[in-house]
């Protein structure tokens, strides 16, 4: 089996030694063998760092990379199942970030159309905005 370095494995791909170093310490990868103290690593190895790498493209915590990754050696149910679940659930707070994104930009635009003379003008207009916001009691 083809065998190589972390400096290798931080080339091929595209995180710094030190991240690697990292995902091992909190242990998002498995440690890789070592052979006269060097850590050595492989085309297995290498596999589980892509999935790692997926994952946080896809916006997952290291925290929730880790669960995702360690389900795949303590349970049998099927790589796609749990991908598809944590994935979901990823999906589902994304949309709520997009919401909140867009009322966030919503507020913004509005404030760059502001002619408040004053900023008690603005004040009054924010606790009209609240008052609108309150449930009805």
């Amino acid at each position: 089996m083809n065998e190589f370095s972390i400096g290798e494995a931080a080339k091929r791909s595209g995180l710094a030694a030190s991240a690697i170093r990292y995902y091992e310490s909190v242990g998002v990868v498995p440690k890789p063998a070592r052979s006269n103290g060097r850590r050595v690593y492989d085309e297995r190895w290498m596999k589980w760092l892509a999935l790692v790498i997926l994952a946080q493209e896809g916006g997952f915590s290291i925290k929730e990379t880790k669960q995702i990754v360690q389900q795949f050696n303590k349970t049998k149910s099927a790589p796609s199942k749990r991908w598809k679940k944590a994935a979901q659930a990823k999906l589902n707070e994304l949309e709520l970030q997009r919401r909140r994104i867009d009322q966030m930009r919503q507020i913004l635009e509005m404030s760059m159309q502001c002619r408040c003379p004053s900023i008690e003008d603005c004040a009054d207009f924010a606790v009209r905005r609240l008052e609108e916001r309150a449930p009805e009691k």
